[in-house]
């Protein structure tokens, strides 16, 4: 539901991109209030023009069952490692995915899935392969040249809303405008204080 990725499943919805069969999104379960209103806004416009819209939700604790720190937290004695997005995002994408597949009773041959992912050109740095053999991560933004501020421009362009900017409230990777935006949402500032307190 960020910039990039919204704009993909928008170019989709008004036909500028292939059909997919759905849109998937690995929810954290710590974005953004905003983030979470912004979904339940559009969410119905991409289904009326046959973009299926699939939320992953799952219990996503921020200490794992082996005592590891999940997100990149910072200690005494250093960073922690940093694993949200493998086992919050991708994991759960790629199981889903496998899910489908034998749903479908398709085996998991090379490439047969085509993944878009909305990574633009400033962010080409982040434009990796799929780790499995069965996906191909494709990257439409980069193939059209378009930056993240081109997306904005496109959105505005075609009458659409300008998604917020898509981050789980307790990201240490926040800067400090970053935690000024969490503050002015007291909901969102309560989870990250919970989080700070857990870890303290």
């Amino acid at each position: 539901w960020g910039v990039q990725s919204f704009t993909i499943v928008a170019m989709v919805a008004l036909g500028e991109l292939e059909p997919v069969d759905y849109a998937v999104h690995a929810d954290t379960g710590y974005e953004s209030s905003l983030t979470y209103a912004f979904a339940e806004r559009w969410t119905g416009w991409l289904e009326e023009r046959g973009v299926r819209v699939a939320t992953l939700r799952q219990n996503n604790p921020i200490i794992n069952k082996y005592g590891f720190v999940q997100i990149p937290s910072f200690t005494y004695s250093g960073q922690a490692k940093r694993q949200c997005t493998n086992h919050w995002k991708l994991i759960p994408i790629r199981k889903w995915i496998a899910q489908e597949l034998k749903r479908c009773g398709m085996s998991k041959t090379p490439g047969i899935v085509e993944q878009m992912i909305g990574i633009s050109t400033d962010e080409y740095h982040r434009a990796n392969p799929s780790r499995v053999k069965y996906v191909k991560n494709i990257f439409p933004l980069i193939d059209l040249g378009m930056s993240r501020n081109d997306c904005k421009i496109w959105l505005l362009e075609h009458g659409l809303e300008i998604p917020p900017k898509s981050s789980c409230v307790i990201c240490p990777y926040h800067n400090k405008a970053g935690w000024r935006d969490v503050k002015e949402n007291e909901r969102d500032w309560q989870k990250a204080l919970t989080v700070d307190s857990m870890l303290s």
